[in-house]
């Protein structure tokens, strides 16, 4: 059988609905429940073998740093020349031209096989979420290496609990691919990350226990750890030493650490977890506002915890939306309150009113001003709507640059 031929023509799918007498059924794990009639059907290992493909797959893990690791992998190994396509909290990106908008981190694995065939990449960087890993999302997918970038609390409305949150996590890493850490190696197979100990193949593991680099261009100290465990991986790829690689022309990523102006100082930075907000809090060292808010209808224990954050290391706070869903805004804002104990903040919940006070009082007082939790998102997620709404056009517009 020629599956190419049946993908070309575009003769196989992974809807039971779409399913008629010509095409090939895709089985895959969150298929099966509603194909179980479906006696004639491939798999997805089965489909990726048939393709014969010349792409090598990394795959990239952690709470938080996935987006910028992926996006600086990338660009070392275009560096190098080889074709590159990446995919994640993006979208997906073809030798740095963004092809297709944001939809979930890890798509469908469908929709993966059919980028990986349509643009042939020498390598395909993927964004593997925990959901993803639960969901197998990636099945049949063998990988040339895999990259942890870093565990923290996240999406315990997903997982129940950390150390759920945990296996799911070191179940990407029990097979034979080249695996960078970010960690402490305390035995042959036990790796501390961030506190936690995980347990993983040995085979191909390379831990790294601090940054390889240090001069990069991109804000932030922990992003020096993003760029080395990237660095460390394009080396092992395509057996190059270290100094073969430069950094100067990055030119970074939209909304991680981004830089809107100068005077105010305001930055934009995805962060939206109790240990990424404190990274990006820690790296600016002046007075300092903090505006964010924390996603509706997901994990709740940690907005206190980010208000806590915020306690620590900022000299003011500005609480507002960011996603509510279907939760009240203003309610989330108060859990979130619940956390802040010392420091002055106040609650704006409609969030570009929130940054045209948070820019006020920025140019006034002479602070920086961190918008978190967003980054390059172009939308605000209400119950079950999206409304047009991007931190950074907001930003040039109120202070028209």
């Amino acid at each position: 059988m020629d599956l190419i031929h049946y993908l070309k023509n575009n003769l196989i799918t992974d809807n039971t609905k779409e399913l008629d007498s010509s095409r090939l059924f895709l089985k895959t794990f969150q298929n099966q429940k509603y194909s179980k009639h479906i006696k004639n059907f491939i798999t997805p290992k089965e489909l990726l073998k048939s393709l014969n493909l010349k792409t090598k797959f990394v795959g990239i893990t952690g709470t938080n740093g996935k987006t910028t690791t992926a996006f600086v992998l990338g660009f070392l190994l275009r560096s190098l020349g080889f074709s590159v396509a990446i995919q994640g909290t993006e979208g997906f990106y073809f030798n740095g031209e963004k092809k297709e908008s944001k939809t979930l981190t890890t798509p469908p694995i469908f929709t993966t096989i059919k980028r990986a065939f349509e643009y042939s990449p020498d390598f395909y960087i993927m964004e593997v979420s925990s959901h993803a890993i639960v969901q197998q999302r990636i099945e049949g997918i063998e990988f040339s290496a895999k990259i942890m970038t870093s565990f923290s609390q996240d999406h315990l409305d997903f997982h129940k609990s950390m150390e759920e949150y945990k296996k799911v996590k070191e179940s990407f890493f029990q097979d034979e691919a080249i695996k960078v850490m970010k960690g402490k190696r305390l035995s042959e197979t036990e790796i501390e990350i961030d506190g936690y100990v995980f347990r993983v193949n040995p085979e191909n593991l390379y831990v790294l226990e601090k940054p390889i680099v240090d001069d990069i261009p991109m804000a932030g100290e922990f992003n020096k750890m993003n760029f080395s465990l990237a660095l460390k991986t394009a080396s092992l790829l395509t057996n190059s030493s270290l100094s073969t690689f430069n950094f100067s022309l990055f030119k970074g990523v939209a909304g991680r650490m981004e830089i809107i102006s100068e005077n105010p100082y305001v930055v934009v930075d995805f962060a939206h977890t109790p240990d990424g907000m404190e990274k990006i809090l820690q790296s600016i060292n002046r007075r300092k506002i903090v505006l964010f808010g924390a996603g509706g209808n997901r994990d709740r224990e940690k907005r206190a915890k980010m208000g806590e954050v915020a306690d620590k290391y900022a000299d003011f706070i500005i609480l507002t939306e960011d996603n509510p869903r279907c939760e009240d805004r203003e309610e989330i804002c108060l859990e979130i309150a619940k956390g802040i104990k010392n420091k002055e903040y106040i609650i704006i919940p409609e969030r570009k009113e929130a940054l045209k006070k948070a820019l006020e009082i920025a140019k006034k007082e002479n602070y920086a001003l961190l918008v978190l939790g967003k980054g390059d998102e172009n939308y605000i997620e209400y119950c079950g709507r999206k409304i047009d709404y991007s931190d950074r056009d907001v930003i040039k517009e109120i202070l028209k640059v």
